[in-house]
């Protein structure tokens, strides 16, 4: 039965006039610069992932299998993460340094984010239910620009989504997750046109979800995969490409596992048990208590995605059924959903949501009225404005302490950093203030039609602020953030006591055992190995932690954390004997980070 309706999309061919690739293209590799070229580890996660590949470097081909942090087991994510990360660092840690050929990582799951997205909104884009209203006297879209309209305008939201600021620049096992979730989406789209290469693709990312995850991800991905085929009526092959989809996936997914029982049975048995272990907690409700976090949190980590995307689901409420609609809304269906059940991590699951919600988005852009459009170049273009504005203001009080509780709010971050910045960022973030002037300029006077203005204002204006905080308050980040000081200084302790078996650290948290291997060098025994000496953290207003539960320990050295943190690392040394009398502190300056040695040890 014919059966005549009319798209919500109305789109002119004035208005989906290409956005220059040039724009595009450097707009995308002026968002992850910043980071891209780092020296510097700021997160924990950071620290750990880059642990994990530090041990598979300059470990055997046991770590490689067996993800660890000096010889600590990590259970919390597989491997594939780290497999990259030390690929990098053995091939081009010479070239670079070890950090910066981690950091490089992250375009690489940049690159496939950003990619998948693209093409998944593309090929959906130019289905023949997604076309825009046909006018009688010609004049609208064409298939091909209307579905790199579409395709732009995905991408665009992806790289203006606020939650997404941070895990773009870190290439940690969530942000690989989030490349897997896109790449396993683009599959199932693909799937569509390609039955045998989009259930490949498919199937890769599911089974490649589990070597970076845990096989909660990996199931997770499976229900959403299968719900987009399933859910999408009138295309045929749908049984063919599940099976195919799953039976890829368990390939993928088996061979790390059956190669690490060939060579190391034992040690392969209690690590993917407690792998498995975590996997099950993929399972578990969300505690009731995160439930105010998850209503608080995940309206910004998705925002400006999800009005778009809300609007477009009402707006496309008549194709519910096609699978230009069908599949994304499936797909971010199950992918809400597991976040009542990702026990102790919802925030990587929100994530995976971004790909098939930034495609709902791009539609309902392409369905909004103008006067709805303008409004979001107003919310941009002042959000972003006023962010420049107050940054440049706390850089003035900062670097000239004239208003007093601005500057003394950023200096108590990092007492130890010097105000300012180099004369050459300064210069950059000064051009990049006056460039986005420019841009504001453009959008008010020029009046552009593009449909892609708003969100290509929103995605400049997000990019240029990112890289203007980064040049003015750089140092005072890492200062605030950086394990430098604490790893010299415990380092200095280490290298002042001579030759030393080993170091305990398993009550250290998987960041900071990372950072005193790589920073200070540190010699960590295996879990339950009796050493030498043991590194612990303990709150800082403890007097004396030696009178609790280490009473066989001298104390060596007590270094204070990182600024605005209540816990302080402390070195012991094991005895034959209770100590009698009462330790006497050493020393250590909080900025100068020196040491001084209780003399009753050396």
């Amino acid at each position: 039965m014919f059966n005549e309706r009319s798209s919500p999309a109305v789109v002119t061919a004035a208005e989906a006039k290409e956005l220059p690739r040039v724009l595009l293209i450097g707009l995308l590799v002026a968002f992850i610069l910043p980071q891209l070229f780092s020296s510097e580890l700021w997160s924990g996660a950071e620290m750990s992932s880059f642990g994990v590949a530090w041990t598979m470097v300059t470990g055997n081909f046991a770590d490689w299998l067996l993800p660890n942090i000096a010889g600590t087991p990590v259970p919390d994510f597989g491997p594939l993460t780290a497999w990259v990360s030390a690929i990098a660092i053995s091939t081009l840690g010479k070239i670079f340094t070890p950090v910066i050929a981690y950091h490089l990582t992250s375009g690489i799951w940049y690159a496939i984010i950003t990619a998948s997205i693209w093409y998944a909104a593309y090929r959906l884009a130019k289905r023949d239910e997604a076309q825009p209203v046909s006018f009688a006297f010609g004049g609208e879209a064409t298939r091909k620009d209307y579905g790199r309209l579409v395709a732009d305008l995905a991408v665009l939201i992806t790289i203006s989504t606020y939650g997404l600021v941070e895990p773009l620049h870190e290439p940690i096992p969530n942000t690989a997750l989030l490349a897997l979730s896109a790449l396993c989406f683009y599959g199932v789209v693909l799937s569509l046109e390609d039955v045998k290469k989009g259930s490949i693709t498919a199937g890769i990312s599911i089974g490649a979800s589990a070597l970076t995850a845990t096989l909660g991800a990996a199931a997770w991905f499976t229900c959403a995969a299968w719900c987009a085929i399933f859910f999408t009526p009138g295309n045929t092959s749908r049984t063919k490409r599940a099976a195919m989809t799953l039976s890829v996936a368990m390939v993928t997914m088996l061979l790390w596992p059956l190669i690490s029982f060939l060579f190391y049975p034992s040690r392969s048995a209690e690590w993917f048990s407690q792998w498995v272990l975590e996997s099950t907690r993929e399972f578990s409700p969300l505690h009731f208590s995160e439930y105010p976090w998850l209503l608080k949190n995940i309206a910004w980590i998705t925002f400006p995605a999800w009005p778009f995307a809300l609007w477009g689901i009402y707006a496309w409420r008549g194709s519910l059924k096609d699978a230009t609609v069908a599949v994304p809304l499936s797909y971010l269906s199950v992918a809400l959903f597991s976040v009542l059940f990702t026990g102790l991590e919802p925030r990587s699951t929100i994530f995976c949501s971004i790909p098939s919600l930034v495609v709902l988005a791009a539609f309902g852009i392409v369905s909004t009225r103008k006067s709805r459009e303008n409004l979001f170049d107003l919310y941009s273009g002042v959000v972003v404005s006023i962010s420049l504005v107050v940054a440049w203001i706390y850089y003035f009080a900062w670097t000239t302490g004239i208003f007093e509780k601005m500057a003394y709010s950023l200096i108590r971050l990092a007492p130890a950093v010097k105000p300012g910045t180099s004369y050459l960022l300064l210069l950059l973030a000064l051009v990049l203030t006056i460039l986005w002037g420019f841009v504001v300029y453009w959008r008010l006077h020029k009046h552009p039609v593009f449909a892609w203005r708003g969100v290509f204002l929103s995605a400049t204006g997000t990019t240029l602020a990112i890289i203007v905080i980064m040049c003015l308050f750089g140092s005072l980040i890492y200062g605030a953030k950086s394990m430098d000081k604490i790893a010299t200084s415990i380092k200095g302790t280490l290298s002042f006591v001579g030759q030393y078996d080993c170091v305990e650290g398993d009550d250290l948290s998987q960041s900071d055992r990372a950072a005193f291997q790589y920073l200070a060098g540190v010699k960590f025994g295996l879990p339950n190995q009796q050493c030498e000496y043991t590194l612990i953290d303990v709150p800082s207003d403890r007097v004396s932690p030696a009178a609790d539960i280490y009473v066989d320990w001298i104390p060596i050295a007590r270094v204070p954390g990182r600024p605005r943190t209540d816990k302080e690392y402390i070195l012991y040394k094991r005895a034959e004997y209770r100590f009698p009398q009462t330790p006497t502190w050493p020393n250590v300056s909080p900025l100068s980070g020196a040491i001084s040695l209780n003399k009753t040890v050396q």
